[in-house]
């Protein structure tokens, strides 16, 4: 078990005239408590995350990085501290047997403690309101719902059709390229789990030739903190796993995943290449790598894929 600390990269290959963003390298005692908002100090807030294969920096879970993208934006707001620690779920520390815990993420604040998602969630922004990620976007939930349980099937399956997790996909990539027209009755608080579809008539579609950069407008929201992780693991684990490429030619997909791997907060919390290769083999029903493989890709310097195919080259970050 350890803390997380994110030292900075240095690009393994070729670069763009851009600089690549600042990768998160994560190993233990580096970071200390984030953030200069209240209840810092002994009563700040711990989330514990998923230990990844060397038992200290973080492993892959898209629930445990969700926790930690929420918890970094309202800490690079002022509202709170935090502390990330890794643990193994299978040898929990002792303050989780103390509050009745049993996974991770898990989220502990004096007294309080919690290990189920949208409790986490719901505390953090009842006890630490603000951070501008509430949305009220029901027409941005529809679109996202099915990509990630494609993925799922299609990396499970023993079937190579990869037609479901295509059609998901293009559904995702054609709400980013023409999202729905600003809603004029604005953000209601506490809305970011509107998953009902609704009867009624279609909103009209933005004619904007420049949407927003996220899901729902140019900052981030709880629906990108849930989305992106997974997009993450689907990108990664698909083509490691199953030799699936996401098409280029979804041009807002694309462009999605860029803003997100130009953003601090995405970049600092999301896992290597190599513990979400690992996080996958190690569930039933996936293809397994060979004991060479799994051994070889568990002690490579971690690299993290946040290249995108619309750009002129493509970078790939290593850290030294």
């Amino acid at each position: 078990m350890g803390s997380v600390g994110h030292p900075t990269p240095t690009p393994s290959s070729s670069s763009s005239s851009s600089s690549p963003p600042a990768s998160p390298t994560l190993t233990p005692g580096s970071l200390g408590v984030v953030g200069d908002g209240g209840d810092g100090g002994s009563d700040g807030v711990c989330v514990y995350v998923k230990a990844g294969v060397d038992g200290e920096r973080m492993g892959a879970c898209p629930f445990c990085q969700r926790v930690f993208m929420v918890l970094l934006v309202k800490a690079n707001s002022g509202l709170l501290r935090f502390k990330v620690i890794t643990t193994n779920p299978a040898k929990p520390p002792p303050e989780f047997k103390m509050l009745g815990l049993k996974h991770v993420p898990a989220l502990i604040h004096g007294d309080e403690g919690f290990d189920a998602l949208d409790d986490i969630i719901q505390y953090l922004d009842t006890r630490f309101p603000g951070g501008g990620l509430e949305y009220n976007n029901p027409q941005a939930d529809v679109a996202t719902k099915d990509f990630f349980s494609r993925f799922c099937f299609y990396i499970k399956a023993v079937n190579s059709d990869p037609s479901k997790l295509d059609q998901a996909l293009c559904s995702l990539n054609n709400f980013l390229e023409h999202p729905p027209a600003p809603n004029a009755e604005g953000l209601t608080n506490g809305e970011h789990h509107p998953r009902e579809e609704s009867n009624g008539p279609s909103p009209p579609r933005s004619l904007d030739p420049h949407p927003p950069q996220y899901l729902c407008r140019d900052t981030l929201t709880h629906l990108d903190c849930e989305v992106l992780p997974k997009l993450q693991h689907l990108r990664v684990a698909a083509k490691a796993l199953k030799n699936y490429d996401i098409p280029t030619q979804l041009r807002g997909f694309w462009r999605y995943l860029h803003a997100a791997y130009t953003h601090p907060v995405f970049v600092r919390t999301c896992p290597c290449d190599q513990e979400i290769i690992l996080h996958w083999h190690d569930r039933p029903e996936t293809p397994k790598l060979t004991h060479k493989l799994h051994a070889s890709i568990a002690k490579e310097k971690p690299k993290y894929s946040f290249d995108v195919p619309v750009r002129a080259s493509v970078v790939t970050v290593v850290d030294e």
